[in-house]
C-alpha cells in the first residue's frame, strides 16, 4: 500500500479507500449546491411554457451539467477529495457552474452562448487540472477528448440554435462514448473503474442525493406557487396533492429503487462497470430529467388550480414526465437488475393506464383530484409490501439485508445470487 509524506495510507490507492465505508464529504455536498441552482434554473422556463420544445430544450441543456456532475463524482470515488488541489479544482469548476447557472434560463430562451462558452471552459479547467498535478494525481483519461470537446461548445457561441446543437452534440459524444465503451487501459482510474473497483455504496449515496436534489425542487416549485397565490385555500389543497406525489415518488426510489440497485451491485462484481454505466451514468439521466419536468408541472397545476386556469398543459407534462419515470425504472429492474416481467407489469400497467387516462382527460379534470389519484395509485404499490414485509430498516436488522422492490421476487433470480 501507498503512503501520503505523513506515513498515512494515501487516499487515492484503493487499499485506503476500501478500508472504511465511504460517504458523501462536505466538498462534495458543497459542490451539489450548485447543481441544486443549476436545476431550479433549468425548471423555471418549463413552468411557464409547459410544451414539448421546453422539454427538449431542457434535455439539451442539462445532459453537459449532468455529464460534469458525473465525471466529478466517479473521480472523487475513486480518489477522495482530502488534498487541497483536488478541492481547488472542485471549487474552479463550481465557479463555472455558477455562470451556467446564471445562463441557464437565457439559454433556454434560445440565447445559449454564454452557457455553452462556460462549458467549454469546465473542459479547459479539467485538462488545466490533470497537467498541473499530474505527479499527484491520477489524470483520469486522454486529455484530448475534452480539447477537442472544449473547441466544439466553444465554436458553437458564433452560430445560431441549430447548428450549434449539433456542435453540441458531437462534442459531448466525443467526451462520453470512450468511457461508456468500457475498455481498460488509457490511465490507472480508468483500469480501476472498469475493473469494478469502486465504493459501490458511496456511489449509491452520491446519485440518491442528486434524486433528492431533483425532489426537492418539486417541493420549492409547490412552496413558490402557494406563496404566489397568497396561500389560496385551492393551492393549498392542490399543493399538498402534489407534495404527496413527491413523497410517494421518494419513498419508491430510497426504499425499493436504491436498495435494490446497491444489493445488486454487493451481488454481481464481475459486471459492477456494466451496471454504473446502465444504471446510474446512464439509467439515472432520465428519471432525474423526467423529475425536473415534473417538477415544473407540479407548480403550473397549483397556479392554475389558484388562478382558475386551464391546467392542461402542465398535468399532461406531469402525465408524460411520470410515465416516462416509470417506465424507465421498469426496464432497469429487467434488464439491468434481473426482475422477472411478470413482477414488474402488475405494478406498471396500471400506473400507466391511469397517467393515460388523465392526459387525455387533462382539460377537463381539477388538478387536485388527478393528483390524489396519482399519489393513491403510487401509495398501493408502497404500503402494502410494506405491511406485508415490514420497514426495509426492519427488514435489514432482522435479516443482515437490504429491502427489496416491491415487484422483486421472494428469493432473488440465480443471476443476482451467483
Amino acid at each position: 500500500m501507498s503512503t501520503s509524506t505523513s506515513g498515512e495510507p494515501d487516499p487515492r490507492t484503493p487499499e485506503a479507500e476500501r478500508s472504511k465505508e465511504r460517504h458523501a464529504g462536505w466538498l462534495e455536498l458543497f459542490y451539489d449546491l450548485l447543481f441544486v441552482v443549476l436545476v431550479a434554473q433549468l425548471a423555471h422556463p418549463l413552468l411557464q411554457h409547459p410544451q414539448w420544445q421546453a422539454v427538449l430544450r431542457l434535455l439539451v441543456l442539462f445532459l453537459p451539467a449532468w455529464w460534469m456532475w458525473v465525471g466529478s463524482t466517479l473521480y472523487t470515488n475513486l480518489t477522495g477529495e482530502a488534498e487541497a488541489e483536488r478541492r481547488l479544482d472542485v471549487v474552479a469548476q463550481m465557479a463555472i457552474l455558477v455562470v451556467m447557472a446564471g445562463a441557464a434560463t437565457q439559454a433556454a430562451h434560445g440565447h445559449p452562448s454564454l452557457f455553452a462558452g462556460a462549458y467549454a471552459a469546465s473542459r479547459l479547467e479539467v485538462v488545466a487540472f490533470r497537467v498541473l498535478a499530474r505527479r499527484r494525481w491520477p489524470t483520469g483519461g486522454a486529455n484530448w477528448p475534452l480539447i477537442v470537446s472544449a473547441v466544439l461548445w466553444a465554436a458553437s457561441s458564433f452560430l445560431d440554435r441549430p447548428a450549434a446543437y449539433l456542435l453540441w452534440s458531437v462534442g459531448l459524444a466525443v467526451e462520453i462514448v470512450p468511457w461508456l465503451a468500457g475498455r481498460p487501459g488509457g490511465s490507472s482510474l480508468r483500469t480501476r473503474l472498469v475493473e469494478g473497483r469502486v465504493e459501490s455504496g458511496h456511489l449509491v449515496e452520491r446519485f440518491g442525493l442528486f434524486m433528492i436534489i431533483v425532489l426537492g425542487e418539486g417541493i420549492a416549485q409547490i412552496v413558490a406557487a402557494i406563496t404566489a397565490t397568497d396561500a389560496a385555500a385551492s393551492a393549498v389543497i392542490t399543493g399538498l396533492a402534489a407534495f404527496a406525489v413527491v413523497a410517494m415518488l421518494w419513498w419508491l426510489y430510497f426504499d425499493f429503487g436504491s436498495s435494490a440497485a446497491e444489493e445488486t451491485l454487493s451481488a454481481r462484481p464481475e459486471e459492477t462497470f456494466r451496471l454504473i454505466r446502465s444504471v446510474f451514468m446512464i439509467g439515472h439521466f432520465l428519471p432525474v430529467v423526467t423529475l425536473l419536468a415534473l417538477a415544473a408541472g407540479l407548480g403550473g397545476l397549483v397556479n392554475s388550480a389558484a388562478q382558475d386556469r386551464p391546467a392542461g398543459d402542465a398535468l399532461r407534462l406531469c402525465c408524460v414526465a411520470l410515465g416516462a419515470y416509470l417506465l424507465n425504472n421498469a426496464v432497469t429492474a429487467v434488464r439491468m437488475l434481473g426482475y422477472p416481467l411478470g413482477r414488474v407489469l402488475p405494478w406498471l400497467v396500471p400506473n400507466l393506464a391511469l397517467l393515460l387516462v388523465l392526459a387525455l382527460l387533462a382539460d377537463h379534470l381539477i388538478p387536485m383530484v388527478a393528483l390524489f389519484s396519482v399519489s393513491v395509485c403510487l401509495a398501493m404499490e408502497t404500503l402494502p409490501t410494506m405491511r406485508r414485509r415490514g420497514t426495509p430498516g426492519q427488514t435489514r436488522a432482522a435479516t443482515g439485508q437490504r429491502g427489496s422492490a416491491p415487484w422483486a421476487p421472494r428469493r432473488w433470480p440465480t443471476s443476482l445470487r451467483r
